[in-house]
């Protein structure tokens, strides 16, 4: 396997109260357009987090993102390298009007399980929160700030993404 550079986190997007599973993303990643999908040709996320906490691989490990095909590279201070993307179902309010941290505590919990797990696997990896990418500051996505989540677990701070 490539060594990871980036560990992003995102949410789904969605409501608190919805949850769903894998299969959900890789239809609406990889739905026509037609059909209410964003017609690509492989789904956006590499891990999903349901509201149980349980982890769901959607892209195996032998298949990385290079993260130019997701435009994180763009803007100012672009960011190049091999990248994951884990996400918790949730993110918005109930009527998704605001992004809101509606993870549960077994999403924190496996988050935090993966995040070490990462940093483990590849010491210098760096960990940011969708928004946080220049290309994506944009986006209220994850709902949380994920920096001070990350000091917070006591993460080395070479780990974390600087702005």
């Amino acid at each position: 396997m490539e060594k990871i550079d980036y560990l992003i986190i995102q949410s789904t997007d969605t409501g608190e109260t919805k949850d769903f599973g894998k299969e959900v993303i890789i239809k609406k990643h990889t739905g026509s357009k037609r059909d209410g999908g964003f017609g690509w040709n492989r789904p956006g996320i590499d891990y999903l987090i349901p509201q149980d906490g349980a982890l769901q691989t959607i892209i195996n490990e032998a298949s990385p993102t290079t993260t130019d095909l997701w435009g994180i590279s763009h803007g100012k201070k672009g960011i190049t390298g091999i990248a994951k993307h884990i996400a918790y179902v949730g993110g918005r309010t109930l009527k998704e009007a605001w992004d809101k941290d509606t993870r549960t505590d077994e999403q924190k919990a496996t988050l935090e399980a993966i995040v070490k797990f990462y940093i483990l696997r590849f010491p210098d990896i760096i960990i940011a929160g969708f928004n946080e990418i220049p290309a994506k500051a944009d986006e209220d996505n994850p709902g949380f700030e994920v920096a001070e989540w990350l000091r917070e677990l006591e993460i080395p701070e070479h780990n974390i993404f600087k702005k």
